[in-house]
């Protein structure tokens, strides 16, 4: 018997992307928005380094989740608010964002605990079609919009040093 995996069952599965088509994405967007999520709290500074490098060239917003702003000390501009919070601010279509300028039109999550982040963007997929998910975590999620796929550790490393270079480019 094998277990039951979600991502083989869902009609609207996520689609994985390389990160050249993530970072095409990211810089058509008009008001991307980068939701940092407490794991990044565990993760190695070079990671820590990458976001902040897919942040400053992809010219995103910021919000920082579950205390993820403690490492992310190189930011200039960054919103402190509960995932879940944010979730319900971007269900809004009216919502004025962070800046007064608008909801956004793209947003991706790193770091954010799989079991919340997993309900966040099911809440967002149904409840949200004026914005697009990605994100840019090690293992897939079936309801983003565009995910990458479960990967080990290095080559996760490789996918994100693509995308800098890529939204460089």
């Amino acid at each position: 018997m094998t277990a039951w995996n979600p991502a083989l069952t869902s009609i609207r599965n996520a689609t994985v992307m390389p990160p050249e088509m993530v970072a095409s994405a990211i810089k058509k967007s008009e008001r991307p928005l980068m939701v940092v999520g407490s794991l990044l709290n565990d993760l190695p500074q070079d990671i820590v380094d990458r976001i902040v490098k897919i942040i400053k060239k992809g010219k995103m917003e910021v919000a920082l989740t579950g205390g993820s702003g403690l490492r992310l000390t190189k930011l200039e501009r960054k919103n402190i608010i509960g995932v879940i919070e944010l979730v319900n601010n971007l269900k809004n279509p009216d919502w004025e964002g962070f800046d007064g300028n608008g909801n956004y039109d793209l947003v991706c999550f790193i770091g954010v605990p799989y079991y919340i982040g997993s309900q966040g963007l099911s809440t967002l997929k149904a409840f949200a079609p004026h914005l697009k998910t990605v994100t840019l975590c090690r293992y897939m999620h079936p309801n983003a919009d565009i995910s990458y796929p479960s990967m080990k550790y290095t080559e996760w490393l490789r996918w994100l040093d693509e995308l800098i270079d890529a939204l460089e480019q």
